[in-house]
């Protein structure tokens, strides 16, 4: 048990890191009822939000390759709790706001330490290993949106908000009392090698390349899934329950697939994992901004679900190997900065999109990233495939 201890507790982490990523949508229809937002108000909150993460994402990245990492991750999951639950203590939108902004600094300080983390205590089957701490992310916001959808019909969505930040202050406290090796010190003890073969050097050009694929996938991912619950109840008419419920299938597509795609990475490679579940996002996507009945629906969200959390290994793995010049937390930090950025402008220009065009509408022109990501996934793998081969010269 004291073996699997650290495991156990970076992916319990992660499942609770991840329930403050898609708290807010899952709360967005009432929200936007509460406080009489247009859908670009919304998004703007949404900007907000996740504009903190990012900011401090790359900023904390950084430090965390020099400070105590179980202490970083432990406070932050204490302020993320602590600043989402006095939010509920106010009915003034600049207040609630304010609130969720320092929540925000909170929920930044996980991502890039413990992936710095899991590299350096990681020495073969990274896939494996980065697809298990995927899955349990996509498990805790599954049950997430299941339980909301039950509390929905019981309860106040402040009282959802309190509920749903009780893992965090749990998790936080867990990673003040437990020590290595979520510590900096611990990566100089562990042995590490690479998760792609070394004829793979890779320049800062390639760095740059795989972040701009990172960031036009979660630009055109993140909107359509931040704004799915309003599109069911508002477009295709359903209850909140119902589309909570629903919702959810994102994350039960996620579950199911992301541990078989850490498997494939190690058996096919990082790339080949990611072009596939890149290029299959798009027309997905575009199918579910076409009106269908829900039944349709959720077989569109389910593709789509495996392949937002099913791209995680790959890129995970891609991160370490391209970033490997610059510290590790550095490295996470600029991919979790970058995805927060993408999660901070998407859900703000749908929502500018969706009031002059409608969400119908909107959701179909959300498949164009997708389509950029992959075309630049695949410049980026003909580069490396000509590095590959003058490196064997």
């Amino acid at each position: 048990m004291k073996k699997r201890r650290p495991s156990l507790l970076r992916n319990v982490g992660h499942g609770a890191n991840d329930l403050y990523w898609f708290i807010l949508p899952s709360l967005l229809p009432v929200i936007l009822e509460r406080y009489d937002l247009k859908y670009i108000g919304a998004g703007g909150i949404l900007a907000a939000y996740l504009g903190a993460i990012g900011l401090f994402s790359f900023v904390l990245g950084k430090i965390s390759d020099t400070v105590s990492r179980r202490k970083l991750m432990g406070i932050g999951f204490l302020v993320a709790s602590g600043f989402f639950m006095l939010s509920t203590a106010t009915d003034v939108l600049a207040v609630f706001v304010s609130c969720v902004l320092v929540a925000g600094i909170g929920v930044s300080s996980f991502h890039p330490a413990i992936y710095a983390s899991i590299e350096d205590t990681t020495v073969e089957k990274h896939g494996t290993v980065y697809g298990m701490f995927e899955f349990w992310g996509s498990v805790a916001v599954f049950g997430m949106f299941v339980l909301h959808g039950f509390l929905f019909r019981e309860t106040g969505w402040k009282t959802i908000l309190l509920v749903t930040s009780v893992p965090g202050l749990a998790v936080g406290s867990l990673f003040l009392r437990y020590g290595a090796p979520f510590d900096t010190q611990a990566r100089h003890e562990v042995p590490t090698k690479p998760s792609e073969p070394p004829a793979a050097v890779f320049s800062g050009l390639h760095f740059v390349l795989l972040l701009l694929v990172v960031a036009f996938r979660f630009l055109g991912l993140i909107a359509v899934i931040n704004f799915t619950p309003t599109y069911l109840v508002r477009e295709i008419e359903v209850s909140k329950s119902v589309a909570s419920w629903t919702t959810g299938v994102y994350f039960l597509g996620g579950l199911v697939f992301t541990p078989i795609a850490g498997k494939l990475c190690d058996r096919w490679g990082a790339f080949r994992v990611l072009l596939v579940t890149t290029g299959l996002a798009a027309p997905f996507v575009f199918l579910v901004g076409i009106p269908s009945p829900l039944w349709a629906l959720i077989l569109y969200l389910l593709p789509i679900g495996a392949c937002y959390y099913g791209v995680g290994p790959a890129t995970d793995i891609l991160i370490a190997r391209l970033g490997s010049r610059m510290g590790r937390g550095e490295a996470f930090g600029w991919m979790v900065s970058v995805i927060s950025v993408a999660f901070a402008l998407s859900p703000l220009i749908f929502g500018a999109v969706a009031d002059s065009t409608g969400l119908t509408v909107a959701m179909r022109i959300f498949s164009l990233p997708l389509l950029v990501s992959f075309l630049l996934l695949l410049l980026l793998w003909r580069m490396h495939e000509k590095n590959e081969k003058d490196s064997a010269v």
